[in-house]
């Protein structure tokens, strides 16, 4: 058995893979997330497993030590907070950029046989990028790694007459910035400017507490923006607080500028502030270097890669879902290759469709509450191959947990086809979406049983309907579809649960990637 160690692992959908192959033992796993670490732990009951809350700084060597070495680590390290300096976005730095590091320090400490690393298929291109940080300037300056410059704009304009160059390059602006509550109430009221029924329902459920709070900090001594009192007097007018509403973008545009500043020196980001002359915009200017070439100069020549997109299609998933896998086995000095997944190996795969995946969970009522979640036992059932599968070693349908779901989401899913999204429906059914024309084609869509489903993501969110029943999908349709055995428990809030499903790596995905990774250690 190889000893392995899962970082980042979720509910444990990679853990579940590379286990059924019988050739890895998970000795230790690594979450943070309360909730997805209890489902971790109620599926993997080994009472040897080490359970790592934080990775951040954690040690790695003395862990060798304790448990006798390890083969293989796995993981997918998260990257929704990669940044993308071609594009302005509210948040320019995110905590998750520094776990790709934190997973190839724990390889170069754990120095196992072979690793796997999964992430977004993006994760290899130019996007994902790093910003020069002094936390790590030294190493990243040895490893001689290619950099460009690029620039971020922090604000586009000067506001109400102030000098917002001089006011961000002061030692303290702490005068000009408003209390993170209040901004945050003024933002949602701000995007909820252009459908009446939203800003309505945000005055009325907000409109008293928001004015509260603008008062108490004008009375603290805080600057008397004018747009502020105005707000604060006019709430309780829907027509005359619209009238507002381009000098309130203005305002959170400038109060942002103090936030996209804070994030870049909270990361010890080096940045100089400048403005363009002409336009007025105030832009930091910062060096970048792409994620896939820190990956590659860090590991050097201690370690043969590969890497590629594989599709969970390939491995019998009922779902088209592309990820990107690195996988890497350490080097012996001899001119080593790495077989890895490509899509002529699985030509002949027959794709599993969203019927044959779930179709016999139809007799099965749902709940819509925790308080009233329990096991259904199995009834005598025609069954597919995979639902087969899915059964097995399970003696009914746990997690099947859907939302509440109020009348016009109901009115929206009795008025769509199979394959039909949200575009579809009739403008009257389009109420409370601010912009409706900018929906995803995935929210509000039925899905179609002869063809596998798209990505799974969190579908309580995207409400995905039943191919057959005007409800959503519940939280055992969704991990049938990602290929997790009905005997897998999810554990935590319902909200958690569709989460850890979406997040998770398909485990029949896993289960190839783990077999293909074996085939390159045997040889």
């Amino acid at each position: 058995m190889l000893k392995t160690i899962d970082l980042f692992a979720g509910a444990g959908g990679l853990s579940l893979g590379f286990e059924m192959t019988g050739r890895f033992d998970i000795v230790a796993a690594a979450e943070n997330n309360p909730n997805a670490r209890a489902t971790y732990l109620a599926n993997h009951r080994s009472d040897n497993l080490q359970i790592i809350k934080d990775v951040r700084g954690y040690d790695f060597k003395g862990l060798a030590e304790r448990i006798g070495g390890v083969d293989v680590v796995i993981g997918g390290p998260p990257c929704q907070g990669f940044s993308n300096a071609n594009r302005q976005k509210n948040h320019i730095i995110s905590q998750n950029n520094s776990l790709v590091k934190e997973y190839f320090r724990a390889i170069r400490e754990l120095e196992p046989e072979a690793f796997v690393m999964e992430n977004v298929s993006m994760l290899s291109s130019e996007t994902h990028r790093f910003y020069d940080s002094r936390k790590d300037y030294e190493e990243v300056a040895a490893l001689d790694i290619p950099m460009r410059e690029d620039k971020l704009v922090i604000a586009n304009e000067n506001y109400d007459g102030l000098d917002c160059f001089e006011i961000l390059n002061a030692e303290d602006n702490t005068y000009y910035r408003i209390d993170d509550e209040i901004l945050q109430l003024l933002n949602v009221l701000f995007k909820d400017r252009n459908n009446k029924g939203r800003l309505a329902k945000f005055i009325k459920k907000n409109g008293r507490h928001l004015s509260s709070i603008i008062d108490r900090y004008l009375e603290n001594g805080g600057d008397d923006f004018e747009i502020l009192g105005t707000i604060s007097a006019d709430l309780s007018d829907n027509e005359r607080i619209s009238g507002h509403m381009n000098e309130l973008g203005s305002f959170i545009r400038f109060q942002k500028s103090f936030r996209l500043m804070d994030e870049l020196n909270e990361n010890e980001i080096n940045y100089t502030l400048h403005q363009d002359q002409k336009s007025g915009k105030i832009i930091a200017k910062v060096k970048s270097y792409a994620v896939i070439d820190y990956v590659k100069k860090i590991l050097g020549s201690l370690y043969v890669t590969e890497s590629g997109v594989v599709n969970s299609l390939w491995f019998g998933v009922p779902q088209e879902r592309k990820r990107f896998i690195m996988m890497g086995i350490k080097s012996d000095g001899s001119e080593k290759t790495i077989h890895f997944p490509v899509a002529e190996d699985y030509s002949n795969v027959r794709h599993v469709t969203v019927g044959e995946a779930i179709s016999d969970l139809e007799a099965y009522d749902t709940a819509d509450g925790l308080e009233d979640l329990k096991m259904i036992p199995y009834e005598d059932d025609e069954l597919t191959d995979y639902e087969k599968m899915m059964r097995e070693g399970s003696e009914g349908v746990s997690n099947h947990l859907g939302p509440k779901t109020r009348e016009l989401a109901k009115e929206r899913f009795a008025a769509l086809n199979v394959g039909e999204n949200f575009h579809k429906l009739k403008s009257e059914l389009k109420v409370n979406y601010t912009d409706p024309k900018r929906t995803q084609n995935s929210i509000y869509q039925r899905l179609d049983p002869d063809k596998p489903s798209g990505t799974v993501t969190n579908v309580r969110k995207s409400m995905w309907i039943h191919p057959s029943l005007n409800r959503a999908i519940s939280v055992r349709e969704a991990a049938r579809l990602q290929s997790f055995p009905d005997r897998f428990i999810f554990k935590g809030t319902k909200d958690s649960q569709y989460q850890q499903v979406g997040n998770a790596v398909p485990p029949l995905m896993a289960k190839g990637i783990a077999e293909c990774l074996l085939k390159n250690l045997d040889k």
